[in-house]
């Protein structure tokens, strides 16, 4: 129940922002809108794909947007500018929870907010136009999809904590995010589907922690993997949050001898 009213209290607070939230939704949703219009003139001009129809290319980006919108963190710069290098962990460390927890409770509410722009979207999208979006319907999907939507969502967080933790020991960390973005974007799925990549790309995009935040929810939802491939797609994704999470105790337990702050 304390839970809850914190979580609701950090939600009034980023409600009353919400213009700002909905602007940030809608950036990555107009540039998925122009790829979709890029794909709709290259399917027409190539031979057809039985793997990469309109339907397919509309719901794939459309997923797109939701599971960027409501799954991937941005909690990098946060931790990086304001707690580490502002001094404003001071106040985290004071309270009795530890810190990797209160920042998961303050994003929350932004992933609530930003997903339910996505959710909205779809409904109105596919009541307008139901033939272009394909969602699975089997119950046992939708029930596997659930996990893999939620460890995504822990990866995603846990690996941006990581990387603003990153800041107890380099001043300037920004253009180091840019580039892990850039990474991030490519492997996973977030300018094209991995299978559509060179063979070699798609066998380091699988090893790679990036799919598992975006690609493989979204095939999960479109009922593109079987049983095994979601308990397998769950397995790795729980070996990587293993791996990041002992990265980020690491860094924490030696970074925060780093950190120095100064009243007024």
């Amino acid at each position: 129940m304390r839970l809850f009213r914190i979580v609701s209290l950090h939600l009034q607070n980023i409600f009353h922002h919400r213009l700002r939230s909905f602007v940030w939704f809608l950036i990555p949703l107009m540039n998925n809108l122009t790829v979709i219009l890029f794909w709709s003139g290259a399917i027409k001009n190539t031979s057809q794909n039985a793997a990469w129809t309109m339907s397919t290319i509309t719901t794939y980006y459309f997923l797109l947007t939701i599971i960027n919108s409501m799954l991937n963190s941005y909690i990098q710069e946060d931790v990086a500018e304001f707690d580490i290098k502002q001094g404003d962990l001071v106040r985290y460390l004071t309270r009795p929870f530890p810190y990797y927890w209160i920042k998961f409770i303050e994003e929350i509410p932004y992933r609530i907010l930003q997903g339910s722009y996505g959710i909205i979207l779809i409904i109105i999208f596919s009541f307008f136009y139901k033939n272009y979006i394909i969602i699975s319907n089997k119950p046992i999907i939708i029930l596997l999809s659930i996990p893999i939507m939620i460890l995504a969502l822990f990866l995603s967080f846990t690996l941006k904590m990581n990387l603003g933790l990153s800041a107890f020991w380099f001043k300037d960390s920004r253009s180091f995010f840019e580039l892990v973005t850039i990474i991030i974007i490519i492997f996973s799925g977030g300018v094209m589907p991995l299978f559509l990549l060179p063979q070699g790309l798609q066998t380091i995009s699988s090893i790679l922690p990036f799919a598992y935040t975006a690609y493989f929810p979204i095939l999960s939802l479109q009922g593109n993997l079987s049983y095994i491939q979601l308990i397998r797609v769950i397995g790795i994704q729980c070996l990587w949050l293993a791996v990041f999470i002992a990265i980020n105790r690491i860094m924490w337990k030696y970074g925060i001898k780093q950190f120095t702050s100064f009243g007024q």
